[in-house]
Formats: C-alpha cells, structure tokens, sequence
C-alpha cells in the first residue's frame, strides 16, 4: 500500500506543477507586461510640491 501512496504525491506534485505553468502562461497572454509610465515622456516639467 506505500508504493500508492508514493505514487499519487507524485502525480498530485506533477499536476501541481502543470497547473502552475498553465495558469502562469494565460496570465502572461491576458495581461502582458506594461511599460513603465514614464517612458514617453519627453520633456516632463519635475514639480516640486507639499506642505510648507
């Protein structure tokens, strides 16, 4: 009876890990990476401000 016990943490581990990197890669797909915000920004006027 160990050897089933053995056998399915194993399977249960290997469809973890499957599941894992399939939801990682739809995620990739549906939200790609962003670029950071302030990378078309040109000329951007830096000001200076808060409580005095």
């Amino acid at each position: 009876m160990a050897w089933l016990f053995g056998q399915t943490w194993f399977w249960l581990l290997i469809a973890f890990l499957v599941g894992a990197l399939v939801a990682w890669v739809v995620v990739r797909l549906l939200y790609p990476l962003k670029k950071n915000a302030f990378d078309d920004v040109d000329g951007a006027q830096i000001i200076e401000g808060g409580r005095s």
